[in-house]
Parts: structure tokens; C-alpha cells; sequence
């Protein structure tokens, strides 16, 4: 089965970050805490800059992000971040009045003892929100959260 991808930025050609969730790292799993663990490795262009790290985000922190996402894009106002719990990536997706977007982030291949990106993109606006929460919601509805916390 093809990985479901969530795209921050117009696509492969400009700079962007692109997830790609693969499946859950512990498919036996239905508790909270284990079950809710992705393979989901990252790319990120920027610059002059490439990267791929085999991150492992949560389906949580990524619902997380799409709810303050449709908050941001609501009120043309506000920012989002996607934190990762174990540091892999942290993103904020900013809205300032003009309805453009400030994107910052930072992205680590070994969280705690590794090298660090930190990458901004600029040129995109709110019009860009609703297909980056179209592929979150993609994602949960192939690995929906499990359990409760």
C-alpha cells in the first residue's frame, strides 16, 4: 500500500516538507500510549537544502496540528505547530493579517545527539491550509487514534 503524504508547501518542486506515513510502527497494539506510534519518515527541501530522516510521529500530534490548522485557517489568524514528542520535527504554520503564512521549523536526524535543520518558508498563504487538512485527515482516517488518554 502507498504511503498516505501530508505536503506542507506547494509540492516537490518549491520547497517544502513532505511526511510520508507509512503504517503503525506497533500494528499489534490498541493502547494509547504504543498503538498510536507511525513510521513516518521525513523530507524536507529548503534552500539549498535536502534532508530524509526515519522520524516516528504520533497520530495524536498530527490530529493535534490539524485541529489548530482549521482553527488558523477559521480566523485568518494564529499559528499551528506540529511538535513531535520525541523531538524529530517541529513545524509552526503562522497566519499574519495578510493572510500569508510564516512557516518555521527545525528538524533533527537524531533527536538529543544529532545534526539539526532549522528552515524557514515564505510564499505561501491561507489558501494553502485546506489541502495540507484534507491529507491530515486522510491519515487519521487510515490510522485513526486509538485508545484514550
Amino acid at each position: 500500500m502507498d504511503p498516505a503524504e501530508i505536503v506542507v508547501g506547494r509540492g516537490r518542486d518549491s520547497d517544502h516538507v513532505l511526511i510520508q506515513v507509512h503504517s503503525r510502527m506497533h500494528p499489534g497494539s490498541t493502547d494509547f500510549w504504543d498503538g498510536n506510534w507511525l513510521t513516518s519518515p521525513i523530507h524536507v527541501k529548503v534552500g539549498g537544502f535536502t534532508a530524509r530522516i526515519n522520524a516516528g510521529l504520533r497520530i495524536d500530534e498530527l490530529r493535534d496540528f490539524r485541529v489548530a490548522l482549521e482553527g488558523v485557517y477559521a480566523g485568518i489568524k494564529g499559528s499551528s505547530i506540529q511538535s513531535s514528542m520525541e523531538d524529530w520535527i517541529e513545524l509552526t504554520i503562522e497566519c499574519r493579517p495578510t493572510g500569508s503564512l510564516s512557516i518555521s521549523g527545525t528538524l533533527a536526524d537524531e533527536p538529543g545527539m544529532g545534526n539539526t535543520l532549522h528552515f524557514v518558508m515564505e510564499g505561501l498563504d491561507q489558501t494553502d491550509i485546506p489541502p495540507l487538512v484534507d491529507a491530515l485527515v486522510a491519515v487519521e482516517e487510515r490510522f485513526p487514534v486509538l485508545g484514550c488518554q
